[in-house]
């Protein structure tokens, strides 16, 4: 008789639990829910003020509606050989004047140098960041006062000064040489020219804009030696990047040193371009900004930590994904970053109160007046940027833009370039480490229109910060549990 008292307590218990937490669900699931008629009165659109943008769904249709996307075909080539190939941007205020006036400045070039290879030196008028994707090398940097030989690798960073002559040797003998470049040219916006002293194929020394008497008194040689050297076609036949045996490269790269070794007494009067050409690693300068865990990792330089780019105010920054997973949503307060794409593919997701439709049309019937000021829009409209980029693509993500990336079926890397990122704050829009957790309970009731206990958990329950699993089987909930079978009949004496 105890027996069956006891299981009939145990019934009634799991009853009344279980009727408990369904009128709770009940009450919440009406309390989060807003009123039908409110998304009936405002209908969710797409860019161009088409249906859409729901879960994701069509982003591979609307991947080539927006400019923020730049494929692989978007690149020039700049120059290509069997030795290797420079490709290159257009203006980002080609592709959408009005929204990219504020990175007008800069272009964004792609290196490959193939297997015991040199790239001549030249000088450019323009500023430059470097950052290193694959292989080994050496850079070198000349000026009238000062000579400097480093050994880069993957992870390096290289600021290369406008006006400075440099040029570089690939000295590995299987794996090309790869980087990337921003580059801000300071005399004319968006562009910049290179000056060899050396004739190529494609390129005339700089020395061909002086008379041949001029060279001569300069130089102190025959005006004959000056035709063969400058104007001559011994080097015509030969691009900017040449073969080199395994002797020039030793002695090319005998002088080199390591980017962390520290420079001999002798150049310290030199100490401000000494360190302003020395190049570091992301992956191990302890002043390098950091977030990682599991799903990924994400390392940052930013120019407030390092001479090399503090008066460009350029960020620099790699992200590597694991597969299956999520960087949070989140955005950035000054910076815009161009973003290269170095390994796998990934859906780029990004929120845009800025229209950019109509941008063609505008360049189409007003070409002279790319300066009109657009009117400004108040409609409150939110466009779902969404699309797919993958190896060898560029995006951008503007300031104040929250943005999310979700890896695929591969590991993804991304590199970037962040500009105007003096005293830049990132902001987390999720995670454990996000703005909205702050906002007291009654301010996110009253903002989003939820109860108390939503409200509660509605920004709080994801358990990782910065990345995250893209399926919640993953997550390892550190929540409280439900109350168990164990624990009910336990409570009713067994």
């Amino acid at each position: 008789m105890t027996m069956t008292k006891k299981l009939v307590i145990t019934l009634l218990l799991l009853i009344s639990i279980a009727f408990v937490h369904c009128l709770a669900f009940h009450v919440e699931l009406e309390e989060f829910e807003p009123p039908q008629q409110e998304e009936q009165d405002v209908p969710r659109r797409g860019p161009g003020g088409r249906p859409g943008g729901r879960s994701g769904e069509g982003w591979q249709e609307e991947s080539t509606e927006f400019p923020y996307h730049f494929g692989k075909r978007s690149f020039k080539n700049w120059f290509q050989s069997n030795e290797g190939f420079v490709k290159m941007l257009p203006k980002f205020t080609k592709r959408a004047p009005n929204l990219f006036r504020g990175i007008e400045n800069y272009r964004f070039a792609l290196f490959e140098m193939e297997p015991n290879t040199f790239l001549v030196p030249h000088h450019l008028d323009a500023d430059s960041v470097v950052l290193v994707l694959q292989g080994h090398g050496v850079v070198e940097f000349v000026t009238d006062k000062t000579k400097e030989s480093f050994h880069v690798t993957k992870g390096d960073v290289v600021r290369l000064p406008s006006g400075v002559t440099h040029y570089a040797t690939n000295t590995n003998q299987t794996v090309p040489l790869r980087f990337v470049k921003i580059i801000v040219p300071v005399n004319n916006p968006g562009q910049f020219k290179d000056y060899f002293p050396a004739r190529s194929q494609f390129q005339q020394s700089y020395f061909t804009g002086f008379s041949k008497e001029v060279l001569s008194a300069s130089f102190n040689i025959p005006e004959e030696l000056v035709g063969r050297l400058f104007s001559g076609s011994q080097q015509t036949g030969q691009g900017i990047m040449r073969r080199v045996s395994p002797d020039q490269i030793k002695e090319l790269t005998k002088h080199a040193t390591s980017p962390s070794n520290k420079h001999k007494e002798t150049k310290s009067k030199h100490k401000d371009t000494s360190t302003k050409l020395r190049p570091f690693n992301l992956f191990t300068q302890d002043s390098v900004s950091t977030y990682t865990n599991d799903f990924g990792h994400f390392h940052e330089a930013r120019p407030e930590s390092f001479d090399q780019l503090q008066d460009l105010r350029i960020a620099v920054a790699w992200t590597n994904m694991s597969q299956g997973s999520l960087f949070l949503p989140h955005y950035n307060s000054k910076t815009t970053f161009v973003t290269f794409v170095e390994n796998g593919c990934a859906r780029y997701e990004m929120a845009s109160p800025y229209s950019f439709q109509g941008e063609q049309q505008q360049q189409q019937w007003w070409p002279e007046q790319g300066g009109e000021e657009e009117e400004e829009d108040m409609s409150g409209q939110v466009h779902k940027i969404v699309s797919r980029v993958c190896k060898g693509d560029v995006f951008i993500i503007p300031a104040g833009h929250p943005v999310t990336l979700v890896s695929h079926n591969e590991n993804f890397v991304s590199v970037g370039f962040g500009i105007h990122a003096s005293n830049c704050t990132r902001t987390f829009l999720a995670g454990q480490e996000n703005v909205l957790s702050n906002l007291d309970t009654v301010a996110t009731r009253v903002t989003f229109g939820v109860g108390s206990k939503v409200a509660e958990k509605l920004f709080t329950s994801q358990n990782y910060s910065y990345f995250a699993p893209t399926t919640r089987s993953h997550q390892q909930t550190q929540e409280k549990r439900e109350p168990s079978f164990q624990s009910i009949f336990s409570f009713a004496g067994f």
